[in-house]
Order: structure tokens, then sequence, then C-alpha cells
């Protein structure tokens, strides 16, 4: 949700531009911990609450597929460094 997800869009956290697993432009946010439990879509694997992790979501998404805020996904560091493809 949007508000379990605010420290996603705070300005302590700044993006970047990065290629994404599928060649996309994304937005980036490194986290130093997770709010709750997510699950990474790349090994489908539980993201701890507390662990580092990034944020990401398509600059431009393809067409019928959410974007900005509503496209954002919650990766391990490393399956977004090995681009992993979501599964």
């Amino acid at each position: 949700t949007v508000v379990s997800c605010f420290v996603c869009l705070s300005r302590n956290h700044s993006a970047t531009t990065e290629r994404g697993p599928d060649g996309l432009d994304y937005q980036v946010r490194r986290l130093p911990s997770a709010a709750k439990e997510y699950t990474c879509p790349a090994c489908l694997r539980p993201i701890p609450q507390g662990s580092a992790h990034i944020v990401a979501w398509p600059e431009e998404a393809p067409f019928g597929l959410p974007q900005g805020v509503d496209g954002r996904r919650h990766w391990h560091s490393e399956c977004w460094r090995r681009r992993l493809r979501p599964l």
C-alpha cells in the first residue's frame, strides 16, 4: 500500500535511473531497511523486515502495465544487481 511504502518515496533516499532486467529504464532507490516483509519479483523469496533492499519502478511502462508508484517493486539488492528477470 502507499502508506506502508512511504519510506520508498521519502526524500532521504534519492532515486537514480538504471537499466532494468527487461532493458527498460527504472527509477531505483536503495533502502537501508524494509518496513515490512516484501516478496522479490525475481526469486519470489521474502525480503525480511529490516533488510536493505532495492525499490524500482519503470520510468515508462508498456501499455497496460502499472507505472510510477503503482509499478514499484521491492527487490533483493543482489537480484537487482544480477539483473534477474521476474518469474
